[in-house]
C-alpha cells in the first residue's frame, strides 16, 4: 500500500511539472505572437512613412481592425542634415495586464 502511495505521488508531481511547462510554453508563444505582430505592424507603418519625405511632426492612434489591441506612436524628427529626417514607430500593446513596446526607426532621404 505504501508503494502505491509513494508511486501516486510520484506521478502527482511529475503532472504538475509537465503542466507548469507546458502552459509556460503556451505563454511564451503567445507572447512571440504579439511582439511579431507588433514589430510587423511598426516595420509597415515606417515603411510606408519613409516613401515619401514626411515633415516633422507626431501623431498616435490605434490600428484597424483585426489589429485594434495594437496601438502607435508615429514620431518624425529633423536631423543634422536639412535633406533627412528620422522616422521612429513605436506599437504597443497591453497583454496580461502589462503593456509591451516595439519600436522602429528609419530614415528618410529627400530625392
Amino acid at each position: 500500500m505504501i508503494e502505491v502511495l509513494v508511486s501516486l505521488s510520484i506521478l502527482a508531481v511529475t503532472l504538475i511539472l509537465t503542466y507548469r511547462v507546458i502552459s509556460g510554453a503556451i505563454s511564451a508563444s503567445n507572447r512571440s505572437d504579439r511582439w511579431t505582430a507588433a514589430a510587423y505592424l511598426a516595420e509597415k507603418m515606417v515603411l510606408e512613412t519613409i516613401e515619401s519625405f514626411p515633415e516633422a511632426n507626431e501623431t498616435e492612434g490605434k490600428f484597424q481592425p483585426p489589429n485594434d489591441s495594437y496601438s502607435w506612436k508615429q514620431m518624425v524628427r529633423a536631423t543634422a542634415h536639412p535633406d533627412a529626417v528620422e522616422v521612429t514607430v513605436i506599437v504597443s500593446w497591453t497583454s496580461d495586464g502589462k503593456t509591451d513596446q516595439v519600436s522602429v526607426t528609419s530614415l528618410s532621404v529627400k530625392k
